[in-house]
């Protein structure tokens, strides 16, 4: 074998390396993609449930305080 074939193999080589690792950096992205999404889903539906709970509180408090006044009233 004469040195630019060596050569020319050495690149193939070097070049098949480096689609490997495109391929696996690819691969690394789309998960690390897919877990942002779901994170960013989670977090969503944290957010919505955080809402819905402050709502319900709000809710809560206001009846027992309407509850409070109508026994103030009541003993009055």
């Amino acid at each position: 074998m004469d040195e630019r074939e060596q050569v020319n193999r050495s690149v193939a080589s070097h070049l098949a390396r480096l689609r490997q690792r495109l391929a696996a950096g690819q691969s690394e992205i789309a998960r690390q993609r897919a877990s942002v999404e779901a994170t960013n889903e989670h977090m969503a539906g944290m957010s919505r449930w955080i809402e819905q709970t402050e709502q319900q509180l709000g809710e809560e408090r206001a009846r027992r305080n309407d509850d409070d006044y109508r026994a103030a009233d009541e003993a009055a």
